[in-house]
C-alpha cells in the first residue's frame, strides 16, 4: 500500500510541475473536468490533467466554478491562466 501512495504522490508532483512549467512558458492550457453527483446532493470534481486531487462542490452548477479554483490552488496559477471544460461523461450519478 505504501508503495501505491509513494507511486500517487510523485504522479501527481511531476503532473504539477509539468502544468506549472507550461503555465509559465504562457501556454493556455485547457483542463478537462470530470464530476459525478454523490448521495446527499454532493458533487465531487476532478481534473484530468491533476490525478488525485478533488474537491466537492453542493451542486452541478457549480462544477467549473469548482474545478478553477481547485487548479488554481493546486498549480499557484491565476485564475485567467488556463481554460476548463467539462468531459462529456461528466455528471454521472453514483
Amino acid at each position: 500500500m505504501a508503495t501505491r501512495e509513494a507511486s500517487a504522490a510523485a504522479r501527481l508532483r511531476a503532473a504539477i510541475e509539468i502544468e506549472q512549467r507550461r503555465l509559465a512558458q504562457g501556454d493556455r492550457p485547457l483542463y478537462h473536468v470530470r464530476w459525478t453527483e454523490a448521495a446527499g446532493g454532493a458533487v465531487d470534481v476532478t481534473v484530468s490533467e491533476l490525478p488525485i486531487i478533488h474537491l466537492f462542490v453542493p451542486d452541478p452548477e457549480g462544477v467549473l466554478h469548482g474545478a478553477r479554483l481547485l487548479i488554481v490552488r493546486t498549480l499557484t496559477a491565476d485564475p485567467d491562466s488556463f481554460d476548463v471544460t467539462a468531459n462529456p461523461d461528466a455528471g454521472r450519478h453514483t
